[in-house]
């Protein structure tokens, strides 16, 4: 087992470690949105500071440009970290600013065309100004009539993530629409790009999309990143789904042998439950189900183990002791003549060896049972993989005079090739098409052929899972007799069901 866990660690490591490029891509590109997220707000405070600022000063028009009013310009930049420069224009013809402009403003108006088109507020709107080298810087004007201020917005911080994974790896641009668009950007990087992010903001009326890009030198702090990130998941997931796997196959390990030692201890006991004739209600036999009996008297539900004992074979040494159990309760019962009968269920598994039939066999001589006293179920759920090959195994039991029945008629595999191929005597009716009687169900309608079908083949029909009164008259006027399920009895073990009989025999003798 140590060497499938590991196989299995190892499999699952190596699945996870091929996401790396996925995580590159992902540390990567998170790191451009936490970026463009900042960026973004920057943008907004910017703004917002910029027009504070202008909004403190006079109109344009009567601005006296003096040492003292320079100075005051001076100040408010040094107060508003987001305002690099503030001047004042009268036509195309600066007047002054903060400190000597070293922006190109001679053809920032032929950046608008309208001023409506990039307005952030009354009297206030958004242009562009050369700086050398095709680099723009973002303007914010404050306009009366021919005279205007104008702010210079400081370039923004970029590398909040990688600032201490590169340098110059990264950039910025900003583009905001408009007649003509306008756009400003960061220093340029050096270095191509080869992973980009775009967002987008609404500015009042104006849509900002800004689109930040990073060099391989970028890339590559999160490709290291990743592959110790990656390895670190992938040995947490490894671990986790090898833990698992050890759990279940351990837990499937111990399963399997506490059931062999029920079987060994003789735990697995038959319960029956009674089959009535609805017509007399007359008993005219039981079905042998397997029940499991701890040592200390608690009873395991058939739903806990029977799928697991079926998947692991194990099925098959319980069904053993169950025959055994069964034939000596016929005997108690009374049942040997073969009036009535018990209904033992195979899986198809049993019908690859005559171990079953020697061992119903023997049990036939030794008690001195009538065959018919003993009748077989194989389900419909199970899938046969050899329909001649099970037939001919069978053919031993009909030549004996055992019977088959097919148990959960229409709910799984076989379908009518069952019947067809296996000598099928009797169909038991699942009770999830019981179950649809006098309700608005579409499986009602299988109901109806499976009747028809049985009675126009000649073959017997039980019902199973019958819980109410009505779902009996249902069955009766349709032909369906034999009847199982808690309307009549639950399954019981041989002791109560010997009082359950001796109760109902009482009953029917006094009626």
């Amino acid at each position: 087992m140590a060497k499938i866990i590991g196989l299995i660690f190892l499999i699952v490591f190596a699945a996870c470690m091929a996401t790396v490029n996925y995580f590159n891509h992902f540390y990567a590109r998170q790191a451009l949105q936490s970026d463009a997220e900042q960026l973004l707000y920057q943008f907004h405070d910017a703004l917002l500071e910029a027009h504070e600022v202008l909004d403190t000063l006079p109109d344009p028009e009567v601005f006296a440009c003096n040492p003292e009013t320079v100075k005051q310009l001076a100040y408010l930049t040094f107060e508003h970290p987001a305002v690099r420069l503030l001047g004042i224009l009268h036509g195309d013809q600066q007047d002054c600013a903060s400190e000597p402009i070293l922006v190109d403003l001679s053809n920032y108006h032929e950046r608008i065309l309208s001023r409506s088109d990039h307005k952030v507020g009354e009297n206030y709107f958004l242009s562009t100004a050369g700086q050398g080298a095709g680099h723009l810087d973002l303007l914010m004007i404050r306009a009366h009539g021919d005279a205007r201020y104008f702010a210079s917005i400081n370039p923004f911080m970029v590398d909040y993530l990688a600032e201490f994974a590169c340098l110059d790896c990264l950039e910025y641009d900003f583009v905001i629409d408009g007649l003509p668009k306008l756009e400003f950007k960061s220093r340029a990087m050096k270095q191509n790009s080869v992973i980009e992010y775009k967002t987008s903001r609404m500015e009042g009326a104006l849509n900002v999309d800004l689109y930040v890009r990073g060099t391989e030198a970028f890339f590559d702090y999160y490709r290291e990143l990743s592959w110790a990130s990656t390895i670190v998941f992938s040995g947490l997931v490894a671990s986790l789904i090898a833990f698992l796997s050890y759990k279940l196959l351990t837990l499937r390990q111990s399963l399997e042998r506490v059931i062999k030692d029920a079987i060994k201890f003789n735990e697995f006991i038959p319960y029956y439950q009674p089959i009535v004739d609805s017509r007399n209600g007359a008993v005219i036999g039981a079905e042998v189900l397997a029940r499991w009996q701890r040592s200390d008297g608690s009873v395991v539900p058939p739903y806990q183990f029977i799928p697991f004992a079926e998947d692991t074979g194990l099925i098959l040494d319980i069904t053993n002791r169950l025959v055994v159990r069964t034939a000596e309760d016929i005997l108690k019962l009374q049942w040997q003549n073969g009036e009535k009968f018990m209904s033992i269920n195979i899986v198809p598994d049993h019908l690859k060896t005559s171990e079953l039939f020697d061992l119903i066999t023997a049990q036939i001589e030794e008690r001195n049972l009538s065959p018919a006293s003993i009748s077989l179920e194989i389900t419909e759920r199970m899938q046969i993989d050899d329909l001649q090959a099970a037939r001919k195994s069978l053919e031993q039991f009909f030549d004996k005079g055992i019977e088959l029945k097919l148990d959960d008629a229409g709910t799984g595999y076989g379908g009518f090739s069952y019947i067809q191929e296996l000598g099928i005597s009797t169909l038991k009716i699942d009770k999830m098409f019981i179950d649809t009687i006098e309700k608005d169900d579409v499986k009602s309608s299988v109901l109806e052929a499976i009747i028809s079908f049985a009675k126009s083949s000649d073959l017997g029909m039980i019902a199973e899972g019958v819980e109410d009164q009505y779902q009996v008259d249902y069955l009766k006027q349709r032909g369906v007799f034999s009847i199982q399920g808690y309307v009549y009895g639950k399954p019981m073990p041989i002791g109560e069901f010997q009082d359950w009989l001796q109760a109902r025999n009482a009953t029917h003798s006094t009626s």
